[in-house]
């Protein structure tokens, strides 16, 4: 009956040791994961990074390094080109750690990647159908990084937020500009002048005021409306 006892302990105890064991073997291998990705951004290999990151996430989603290791995955997939990838983490950082005192680095991510998701920006610069173009994924990015000005005015990616918002007001603007001149010019001169307006009214600050107003002046004369010209030509008179 002794012996059973004593055999019983000591599994006990050889059990409880492994167990210690393993937790101090799972703490190095995390820990050796992010030094390794830390390693990795510092020579700008940043594929590797987010392949150590990742598996930080995976395999220790509650570990010591998981909420640093998430934040680093937004710049590493920003930096590896994956800007879905970037956005969708700093989507999740904002979500799991929303009182994190790096909150206002993903916020600022959110805003910076969402415009690269919209491709078509890019690619239909060349189209022949100016009218369709997508400015959506522009957009967004519009509305991320003004949500993220509102929050942290305080916040050291200020500066450059607002650089980027005034670059996106003037794509934006520009973008739709391109899209009345494509319609100006097959007749549609409502669908011009709605363009145009649309600028001069809800993109004030752009660099586009003066063509838009130029469109808005030819429309009026196609339609025949010339107080209205006249209208509009004052208003770039005084622009």
């Amino acid at each position: 009956m002794y012996k059973k006892i004593l055999i019983a302990i000591l599994s006990i105890l050889l059990i409880l040791g492994c167990s210690s064991n393993d937790g101090k073997e799972k703490e190095a291998a995390e820990v050796t994961l992010y030094k390794l990705a830390q390693d990795r951004i510092n020579a700008r290999n940043f594929l590797g990074a987010v392949e150590s990151l990742s598996r930080i996430e995976r395999f220790y989603p509650f570990g010591v390094y998981a909420e640093q290791a998430r934040a680093d995955l937004i710049y590493a997939y920003y930096m590896s080109g994956d800007f879905d990838a970037s956005y969708a983490a700093s989507e999740k950082f904002i979500r799991l750690y929303p009182r994190n005192t790096n909150v206002d680095y993903a916020y600022y991510m959110k805003g910076m990647t969402g415009y690269y998701q919209d491709s078509s920006v890019l690619g239909n610069i060349f189209t022949l159908d100016l009218a369709k173009r997508d400015v959506s994924g522009a957009m967004r990015s519009y509305a991320d990084i003004t949500e993220f000005i509102i929050r942290f005015p305080e916040s050291e990616y200020i500066e450059p937020a607002r650089e980027r918002l005034i670059f996106l007001r003037n794509l934006i603007a520009s973008a739709e500009l391109d899209g009345a001149e494509y319609y100006l010019k097959r007749g549609a001169y409502l669908a011009a002048l709605n363009r145009a307006n649309y600028v001069v009214k809800n993109i004030p600050g752009s660099t586009e005021k003066d063509r838009a107003l130029d469109i808005m002046r030819r429309a009026f004369e196609l339609l025949d409306y010339p107080e209205y010209v006249q209208e509009t030509e004052y208003l770039q008179s005084i622009n």
